[in-house]
């Protein structure tokens, strides 16, 4: 580490150290960060702490009150709870998510009638319109490093969001409606919360911050170019109704806007070379060309809305 790593200090007075923790606290849990590791979590549970509270701070604090402030592997209690917020969180994100993209497809029609496919909720013949969304989170309890939470995600005719993980876990019916661009009201098992979603791209992964209440939590979902291929040696699918694009398609990898388009219809591109840029949730994310060829088929422009899965152009060799 050669510079002081503190991106920011947090500074509380009160009359007494009851007031002032109470201050800091507060503070603490309004603290959004994404993007680099904080400590936040732990400061929270320090300012929690019981012996903390009431003054008995020596410099082996941490150090006789580890399993309090850090993750216990041998604390399986403490581990199901962490779990249980986690899944909740996760079906937050992916029911939040969800609804962005909904939005992104609206607002890509200009205000015309969309196709009742894509409409919210999507109309389907006989039952309800369901999607998987994997989320990755490193779970600190067992210290196997990144698990995988794989949940459907049914919306339902009354555009609310029933998440499920697995087969034989009990639903989760959420609704949600967007407060602004990354911010959210939702009401999920009874309760009515504010939710708040950060989103960065980094090496080949969109990472997902959730803040609700005093939780906050991280997952991390796979992205990338997909291309729909003929049937034989199918490697990669688009998102949605692969068999509706041609052969050397590329889809977009999420809904968003198209802020750039660096390369015109027919030219000829390098692999590797960028042919567009999409902006979703303030992250923008390059659409390079995974092949050597020519365009075909680019009739998006800069300013227009793209749904996941849309397609953006094809490449001919």
């Amino acid at each position: 580490m050669h510079y002081d790593p503190m991106i920011a200090k947090l500074v509380v007075w009160g009359d007494n150290r009851g007031e002032a923790l109470v201050k800091l606290k507060d503070c603490l849990s309004n603290f959004q960060v994404a993007g680099v590791p904080t400590n936040i979590n732990f400061l929270q549970k320090l300012a929690s702490h019981k012996e903390f509270a009431v003054g008995n701070v020596e410099t082996h604090f941490n150090e006789h009150h580890g399993s309090d402030l850090f993750a216990d592997e041998s604390n399986p209690a403490a581990a199901e709870v962490a779990d249980k917020a986690v899944k909740h969180s996760a079906a937050l994100v992916a029911a939040c998510v969800s609804a962005i993209e909904h939005s992104a497809w609206n607002e890509s029609n200009h205000g015309k009638l969309p196709s009742i496919w894509y409409s919210h909720p999507p109309f389907r013949v006989h039952h309800e319109a369901k999607q998987t969304i994997e989320l990755e989170w490193n779970n600190e309890y067992d210290g196997t490093g990144s698990n995988l939470i794989s949940l459907g995600v049914i919306c339902q005719p009354d555009g609310s969001y029933l998440i499920q993980e697995g087969n034989d876990s009990p639903s989760l019916e959420v609704r949600v409606t967007r407060a602004g661009k990354c911010d959210f009201r939702v009401e999920a098992a009874g309760l009515s919360m504010n939710v708040s979603l950060a989103t960065y791209l980094k090496e080949g992964y969109k990472h997902i911050h959730i803040w609700h209440g005093s939780e906050h939590h991280q997952f991390k979902q796979k992205v990338g170019i997909k291309f729909s291929e003929d049937e034989e040696g199918v490697k990669h699918r688009t998102s949605s109704e692969t068999s509706s694009h041609p052969p050397g398609t590329i889809v977009a990898p999420m809904a968003g806007l198209v802020v750039k388009v660096l390369v015109e219809n027919e030219a000829k591109v390098d692999q590797g070379q960028p042919v567009l840029v999409l902006e979703a949730m303030k992250m923008e994310h390059v659409v390079k060309a995974p092949s050597s060829g020519s365009i075909h088929g680019l009739k998006v422009i800069a300013g227009q809305q793209v749904s996941d899965g849309s397609a953006l152009f094809r490449i001919k060799g």
